[in-house]
């Protein structure tokens, strides 16, 4: 039925005069890819900007508008976006609180073509308006979703979980619907950076959506989850010292570099001050919620990492089983490693050769400072349990702490005896 409709407006409503300014829907958390559907706003469909709703209420049901993808209150639009036609409007669920979300009632839309933006010509009137022309078809939005995908989806479906009514939606509606309409349904699981991605590299939505519910799914299936964790935690053999950066979110107990075997073995519980006299872990307390990046290395720092130091610390830390885990603080006291999916993710692994090494963490001073928060809500209504897994933090990409990995030749009783040093900064 999309695609037929996308026909008709192709062969009826293209040849209207594009110099003429439509009236804009400014959309954020969602994107909307030709011939897909979209309740919006709401879990799932994204919140409305500044005078959307003003926009869709004017022009009415059965009209069309642009659609204009925002990242926040005082972002301009994507340069690329979607030609929709509204197609119902509702009012929000007697449930639902909808402070924040930009309008009083949700709305139908359907993504008719792409069109290119003229971020430049939008306007910021009652109901804001901006210039768009059609921009070329892309043909991967169409095209149905591969078996591999369908069947990850139809595993979480499976799971022993609460599904919240959005996900129950989706496994009912998306196993025979094209790759546009997975992208749009399943795009609050993603970044902003990989929706808008995803929406211009439409090729590559199996693949990373693959990604997401393996991950996801990785986290709600017990048994999956105790084998990643053992295969992760295995001990590994190499001759060589890592040179490699990670990142890491922190928490309330900031970061830290362990290998959980080790606090789990030592199971008289000392806590955390113990573990680190004894050479069992490093760790660092900084801002929660913040992600960093961390590079690790056998080496000094390089001029410019130089230039931003900011402080120091020392640590006397023992490999036992030739990896290390790099994760929120609060994992070294979180008791049955085997059930914390963290743990699971590869990307948080390094390999370092046995021994024992003093440590240096360098804290260093960004190089700018990143841009305000939005002054509007930019939440959605409550997303469920199944959500807590998610990480929106926009990636690092200068490096914030190296850490210094320098073999010491001393022994295993003294290692355990020493206790973290913390050098003035600088030094």
């Amino acid at each position: 039925m999309l695609k037929r409709l996308l026909n008709l407006w192709r062969r009826d409503g293209a040849a209207q005069d594009e110099g003429v300014p439509r009236p804009l829907c400014r959309l954020r958390h969602a994107t909307l890819h030709p011939g897909s559907a979209l309740w919006t706003p709401g879990v799932g469909g994204g919140n409305l900007g500044g005078g959307a709703s003003n926009a869709l209420d004017d022009v009415g049901v059965g009209a069309e508008v642009v659609v204009g993808f925002q990242a926040g209150a005082r972002e301009p639009v994507h340069a690329q976006g979607v030609i929709a036609r509204i197609e119902d409007r509702v009012p929000f669920p007697d449930s639902w609180n909808p402070e924040g979300l930009g309008a009083t009632h949700r709305y139908r839309l359907v993504g008719l073509a792409r069109v290119a933006i003229d971020p430049a010509s939008t306007t910021n009137k009652r109901v804001p308006t901006v210039l768009a022309t059609l921009a070329p078809e892309r043909p991967e939005d169409l095209v149905t979703a591969p078996p591999e995908l369908v069947e990850l989806l139809e595993a979480l479906a499976r799971l022993d979980n609460a599904w919240p009514d959005h996900w129950l939606e989706a496994f009912r509606t998306l196993p025979g619907a094209a790759l546009g309409q997975w992208a749009t349904t399943l795009g609050w699981r993603l970044s902003r950076e990989e929706r808008l991605d995803l929406f211009e590299h439409p090729g590559r939505i199996a693949e990373v959506l693959s990604l997401t519910l393996d991950a996801l799914h990785l986290g709600l299936a017990p048994e999956r989850r105790r084998e990643a964790v053992r295969v992760q935690t295995l001990t590994r053999r190499t001759s060589y010292l890592p040179e490699r950066c990670l990142d890491v979110v922190s928490d309330e107990d900031g970061w830290a570099l362990f290998h959980p075997s080790d606090l789990a073995s030592l199971g008289e519980g000392g806590g955390l001050h113990d573990d680190a006299a004894r050479g069992n872990v490093v760790t660092w307390k900084a801002p929660p919620g913040h992600r960093y990046r961390v590079r690790f290395t056998a080496r000094s720092l390089e001029a410019e990492e130089e230039a931003r130091r900011r402080e120091e610390g020392a640590f006397h830390l023992l490999v036992r089983h030739g990896r290390l885990f790099l994760g929120g603080g609060t994992l070294v006291r979180a008791g049955s490693y085997q059930e914390r999916f963290e743990l699971a993710d590869p990307q948080q692994w390094i390999d370092a050769p046995n021994g024992v090494y003093q440590v240096f963490v360098v804290a260093l001073n960004r190089p700018q400072v990143a841009a305000a928060g939005d002054d509007e809500s930019d939440t959605e209504p409550g997303e469920g349990a199944e959500a807590q897994a998610i990480d929106r933090s926009v990636p690092a990409v200068a490096v914030d702490f190296v850490v210094r990995l320098v073999p010491k030749e001393i022994s295993e009783d003294h290692a355990r005896e020493t206790q973290p040093i913390i050098l003035p900064s600088g030094a």
